[in-house]
């Protein structure tokens, strides 16, 4: 995580809360040691390093329930995600729901969020394989489980 990272998400999305902006007001929080990564930056980063690009099993993010965030993240911590599948429902011959309980940790392996994510995949052409969790650290290469045909 980087400076740069927090100030151009801020202007991107126009959240420019004081916690991500300005040292001195977010040194007087007691809540936050300082400036401090965007709760959604962090979601949106993990989700960049699970998240297949190529088309497959994988047809939509429908959800995401249970979200906190135990520990602020600031510029110069890493992050890694950790995905294990939850649950997986058949909702019929095409697609069937997959629920990850996913976990965000800092480079001292501290639990920074954690989150439930329910997934859309099709079925009969692509499976997820249960050999998961995965375990993909910040600004690398996701390692994916790999997929299999049937639902």
């Amino acid at each position: 995580m980087t400076l740069e990272d927090i100030e151009h998400f801020a202007h991107f999305t126009g959240d420019t809360f004081y916690a991500h902006m300005d040292d001195a007001a977010a040194t007087r929080n007691p809540v936050v040691p300082g400036r401090v990564a965007h709760g959604y930056l962090l979601l949106s980063f993990a989700a960049g390093m699970f998240v297949e690009p190529n088309e497959g099993p994988v047809l939509a993010n429908t959800g995401l329930d249970g979200l906190r965030f135990m520990k602020p993240v600031q510029a110069g911590d890493a992050i890694k995600v950790r995905l294990t599948v939850k649950k997986k429902t058949r909702r019929n011959d095409e697609y069937g729901e997959v629920r990850w309980h996913a976990t965000l940790t800092n480079q001292d392996d501290e639990m920074v969020a954690e989150y439930e994510l329910a997934t859309r995949v099709a079925c009969g052409e692509w499976r997820v394989r249960a050999r998961l969790p995965i375990v993909a650290p910040w600004r690398r290469k996701a390692r994916h489980s790999g997929m299999r045909r049937r639902c």
